[in-house]
């Protein structure tokens, strides 16, 4: 009996405390609908002041931490839980419901309590973004034409190697080698070939600390102005460390990089970290150690014409005229791009113009021009270590455009004014004039010509020269379009001329040039009249070059005059006679009659 008992009082204590709360449920009804309002208004306060946070984080371009995103979506679905309990209440006000709505409001009060204890992230409710994919913020431009993805495609191929950790692109300014490498960039983004990609752009006079800092903000780090800058190499060392496989990008190198003060890792120490450099300076390259080197070319003449035609657009009006002005920007895409947008939508005198002016070598014809594509010029040109390489290119604007300027002439020109220092004979003057070529080719001066021993000048280069060259100290004159403008109307002050195609019937009589030191003519229409009076008034001249001069059968007594004429060049001249006139150049040691088919 007793356990019968026992077993009774068990089993009613169990009964008592749910029916207690279920009798509680409708006899605080209006205690609980009004705790379930009052944290509800607590809840909602607590929001609005965390979106307030997120919304000013937002601004400031910071990203908002996941645990407030999380408590964030709790409570809007928390929000829209309460809306369907306040439709019910409103739908089931009898008595016969209160007992189940205040048994609900129980509950999402104590929802609502859970989530206000959630919110322990105070004010911090975001971070700082991390820098966007370098990717990411490159414009469209780039164009698939045949002469850049070749390039594209050999340079990416050669960056999946786990054996090449340095390569560079190289070219001459404004040939595309930035843009090349934006384009390669972004494929690499799609192949998943790097974790990170980084690019700084190191420019003519480098700065370490502004390499160390625009990687160093890619990379999501900033660096306290109080830092060395060998305290900074070290902590971009680490940070790039830590990453396994990085791709660097120095852009526009012009000098040799020490990698170690701006805290760049060796392939030694981290193979997964390479380096993708542009230069204009094959040098640079090789003293750098880059293992691969790919060299952009210029655009072919169509796809200049094509990239022509999509930046000044359809219809063209002048599409005969818009072909001789692509033509003269000799496929360098930056010259095809400030022409094009400087001429579209205008009229057809101001095609006439800049077309005159692109063939008369003035930079300044078309707006933005010269900074963007000659002052470049201009800086590779001072660059240039020695005056013997300076007046070596300088030599080479004398030549029309496009021509295959044979070294040989460079060598006699250049030992007639004397520019070779320390140099007992021609045969050496030759031999530092090949390897004077072959910096400048390196350096994207000049090109490398189809024929043997000639080397040749891109069309923009040579307008950079002849520019550089008409100035103080120099003072060269050249005229490729002589024909129609004769010999030139003030000319006592030029130390170099070069008229081609050469029509002159006469000289000025009483003509003086009393600081010519170089003379260049080359065309048929050249009296020996003209040689006579030229032979008088430049008593000076030490190097006299006619090529294909047809108008003279005999060198005239007065080529006696020229006491310092050091190179005599009679290249393609028909000539029957030499006479013994060149015995009286007492100063004479070079003479060329080279295809002089009657002498």
């Amino acid at each position: 009996m007793d356990i019968v008992i026992s077993i009774a009082s068990k089993i009613a204590e169990s009964l008592v405390t749910p029916i207690g709360r279920e009798f509680g449920y409708l006899i605080y009804y209006d205690t609980n609908m009004k705790d379930l309002k009052d944290e509800l208004k607590q809840l909602f306060e607590m929001k609005d002041g965390v979106q307030e946070l997120v919304n000013a984080a937002k601004r400031n371009g910071e990203v908002i931490n996941s645990d407030v995103q999380s408590w964030l979506t709790s409570v809007n679905k928390l929000i829209q839980k309460v809306l369907h309990f306040d439709e019910e209440v409103n739908m089931n006000r009898r008595s016969l419901y209160r007992w189940n709505i205040s048994r609900k409001a129980t509950k999402i009060t104590q929802d609502v309590r859970d989530l206000q204890k959630e919110r322990t992230f105070n004010n911090n409710v975001a971070h700082p973004a991390p820098p966007p994919m370098i990717w990411s913020t490159f414009k469209e431009g780039f164009k698939d034409f045949k002469s850049r993805m070749t390039c594209v495609n050999s340079v990416i191929e050669v960056l999946k190697n786990e054996e090449v950790r340095m390569i560079g692109i190289c070219g001459m300014g404004g040939v595309g080698k930035t843009t090349m490498v934006k384009e390669i960039i972004k494929r690499l983004a799609g192949l998943k070939v790097f974790d990170n990609v980084v690019i700084a752009v190191v420019s003519q006079s480098p700065s370490i600390r502004k390499i160390q800092s625009e990687i160093a903000e890619q990379l999501g780090f900033t660096y306290d102005k109080e830092d060395t800058e060998s305290g900074r190499a070290r902590r971009l060392y680490g940070r790039l460390m830590v990453i396994s496989r990085i791709l660097i990008v120095l852009d526009d190198v012009w000098t040799e990089l020490d990698f170690e003060a701006i805290g760049l890792p060796s392939g030694i120490t981290h193979k997964g970290c390479k380096v993708l450099l542009t230069s204009r300076n094959l040098e640079v390259c090789n003293a750098m150690g880059i293992q691969e080197i790919f060299t952009i070319p210029v655009l072919t003449r169509e796809e200049s014409w094509e990239l022509f035609r999509e930046i000044i657009g359809q219809p063209m009006d002048y599409p005969d005229l818009a072909k001789r002005v692509t033509n003269e920007c000799a496929g360098l895409p930056i010259a095809i791009l400030t022409v094009a947008k400087a001429l579209k939508n205008k009229r057809k005198y101001e095609w006439d113009d800049a077309l005159k002016q692109l063939q008369s070598s003035a930079p300044g014809s078309i707006a933005s021009m010269n900074d963007r594509v000659y002052s470049s010029i201009q800086w590779s040109y001072d660059r240039l270590e020695s005056d013997e390489a300076k007046s070596c290119l300088l030599l080479c604007c004398l030549f029309p455009e496009d021509y295959d300027i044979p070294i040989e002439y460079l060598v006699r020109y250049g030992w007639g004014r004397g520019y070779f220092s320390n140099t007992d004979s021609v045969e050496e003057a030759r031999n530092r004039v090949h390897s004077l070529v072959d910096k400048l080719q390196r350096r994207f001066l000049l090109l490398d010509s189809k024929l043997k021993d000639h080397t040749k000048m891109h069309d923009i280069v040579r307008d950079v020269a002849i520019q550089i060259a008409s100035r103080d100290p120099h003072r060269f004159l050249v005229r490729c379009d002589a024909e129609k403008k004769g010999w030139p109307k003030i000319y006592d002050h030029y130390t170099t001329i070069s008229l081609i195609p050469i029509n002159i019937d006469e000289i000025p009589v009483g003509l003086d040039c009393p600081k010519l030191e170089l003379l260049h003519l080359e065309g048929e229409r050249y009296s020996e009249n003209s040689m006579d009076i030229m032979c008088k008034g430049m008593k000076k001249l030490k190097v006299l070059a006619l090529v294909d001069v047809r108008g003279i059968s005999a060198l005239p007594s007065s080529l006696g005059l020229l006491k310092s004429l050091r190179t005599l060049s009679l290249n393609g001249c028909l000539l029957t006679d030499i006479s013994d006139v060149i015995g009286s150049l007492e100063n004479l040691e070079i003479l060329s009659f080279r295809e002089c088919v009657k002498c």
